[in-house]
C-alpha cells in the first residue's frame, strides 16, 4: 500500500468535501481529548465514569440515597434546636427560610437532570457523527457524491452508531479489568501482609511489592490502549461499511489487522508521528489565543464596567465586566481550537476509512 498517497488523498477529501467539517466539529464538541487529534483509535469521548452510581456526588464525596433521606427527616429537629438557641441567648440568629432550601432542592435537582440529558446527547451526537464521517467519505470515494449535511444525519442515525458504542465500550474493559485486578491485588498482598502482624520487614516488603504492581499496571495499560488504538478503527469500519454485528466486527477486524499488519502498523507509527506534530504546533496556537482573547475580553469588561461605575458604585461594575469579560475570553479561545480539532478529526477518520478501503482492495486483488 502507498501510505502517501493515502494521506494525500486524505488532505484532499478534507479541503474538497467541506461538509464533513459539520460533523468533524461535533466530535470535537462532544468528544473528550482522545478523539479530536490525529491519534489512531478515536472514539474516547464515549467514556463516562459514573463514580457514584445509587446515590448522589457533591464535590469528591459520595452519599448514599438513604443517607440523604436521613439528614432530611433530622431537618426539623434541627431547626427547633436552632429555635430554642435562639430563645435562650436572646439574639436573633440567621436562619435561612424553609422556601429557599425548597427552591435550592429544585435546581440542583433540575442541575442534575440537565447534566443526565447532555452527557446522553453527547454520546449520541458523538457516534451520530463518527458514523456520518466514515460512510460518507466511503461513499464519496464510490461514487464521487458529495451528500449534504441532512444526508450525513440520515447516514450516521442508525444502528451503527448503537454498534460503534459497544465496540469502544468493549475495547476499553481489557485495559481497566488489567489495572484493577493488579491494584486489588497489590492492595490485598499490603493488607494481607498487616493483617498477619508480621514484622516490620514484612510489612516494608508487603508494602514494596504491592507497589511494584500498582506501577506495573501502568505500562500493561498503555501497551493494550496502543494496542487497541491500532485495532479500533478497523473494528469500526468493519461494522459500519460491512454492516456486521460487534463480535463479528471485532473478530473480522481482528483478522483483517493480522492479515495487513505491516502496513497497518506503518499508517499507525505515521499517525502517531503526525499526533506529536500537531501537539507542537498546536502550543504557540493556544498562547497566541490566550494573548488575543485575554485582550479582547479584558478592553470588553474594562469598557463595560467603566460605563456600569456612571451608575453604579461598589461591586456591580466589576461583576457586568466579568460577565462580558469571560463569554468573549472563552468564546476567542474555544472556537478556533473546536474548529481546527475538527478539521484534524476529518483529516484523521479520513484516512483510516480510505486506508481500510486501500487495504481491503488489495486483499481482494491478492485472492
Amino acid at each position: 500500500m502507498n501510505h502517501a498517497n493515502v494521506l494525500k488523498r486524505a488532505w484532499e477529501v478534507l479541503w474538497r468535501y467541506r461538509v464533513l467539517w459539520v460533523f468533524g466539529v461535533i466530535v470535537a464538541l462532544t468528544a473528550t481529548s482522545g478523539t479530536s487529534g490525529y491519534g489512531g483509535g478515536g472514539g474516547d469521548g464515549a467514556r463516562d465514569d459514573w463514580s457514584c452510581p445509587g446515590g448522589i456526588a457533591v464535590g469528591d464525596q459520595c452519599y448514599a440515597v438513604e443517607e440523604w433521606r436521613e439528614a432530611l427527616q433530622e431537618l426539623p429537629y434541627v431547626l427547633e434546636e436552632w429555635r430554642e438557641l435562639e430563645e435562650l441567648s436572646g439574639l436573633p440568629l440567621p436562619m435561612v427560610p424553609p422556601e429557599i432550601w425548597t427552591t435550592l432542592a429544585a435546581i440542583v435537582v433540575g442541575l442534575l437532570c440537565l447534566a443526565l440529558i447532555l452527557a446522553i446527547a453527547r454520546v449520541v451526537f458523538l457516534y451520530i457523527a463518527e458514523t456520518a464521517l466514515i460512510r460518507m467519505v466511503d461513499d464519496y470515494e464510490e461514487t464521487g457524491e458529495k451528500r449534504g449535511v441532512r444526508q450525513g444525519f440520515r447516514l450516521g442515525w442508525s444502528r451503527t452508531a448503537l454498534k460503534l458504542f459497544v465496540i469502544d465500550l468493549l475495547t476499553r474493559l481489557p485495559g481497566m479489568l488489567i489495572a484493577f485486578m493488579l491494584l486489588v491485588l497489590g492492595v490485598g498482598m499490603f493488607g494481607l501482609t498487616v493483617w498477619a502482624g508480621g514484622s516490620w520487614r514484612l510489612i516494608v516488603v508487603g508494602a514494596i511489592a504491592a507497589a511494584g504492581l500498582v506501577c506495573l499496571s501502568i505500562p500493561l495499560v498503555i501497551v493494550v490502549s496502543l494496542v487497541l488504538s491500532l485495532l479500533r478503527p478497523f473494528f469500526w469500519r468493519v461494522s459500519a461499511l460491512e454492516e456486521m454485528g460487534v463480535i463479528y466486527s471485532i473478530r473480522e477486524g481482528c483478522r483483517f489487522v493480522r492479515q495487513h499488519l505491516a502496513d497497518a502498523t506503518i499508517m499507525w507509527l505515521i499517525m502517531v508521528g503526525l499526533q506529536v506534530g500537531w501537539i507542537i504546533v498546536m502550543i504557540p496556537v493556544v498562547l497566541v489565543l490566550l494573548v488575543v482573547g485575554g485582550v479582547l475580553g479584558g478592553l470588553a469588561g474594562l469598557v463595560v464596567g467603566g460605563l456600569a461605575g456612571l451608575a453604579w458604585s461598589g461591586a456591580v461594575p466589576w461583576i457586568l465586566g466579568l460577565a462580558v469579560g469571560i463569554p468573549i475570553f472563552i468564546l476567542v479561545m474555544a472556537a478556533p481550537l473546536v474548529l481546527l480539532g475538527g478539521l484534524a478529526h476529518v483529516f484523521k477518520s479520513s484516512v483510516w476509512t480510505l486506508t481500510y478501503r486501500e487495504l481491503r482492495a488489495l486483499g481482494g486483488s491478492e485472492a
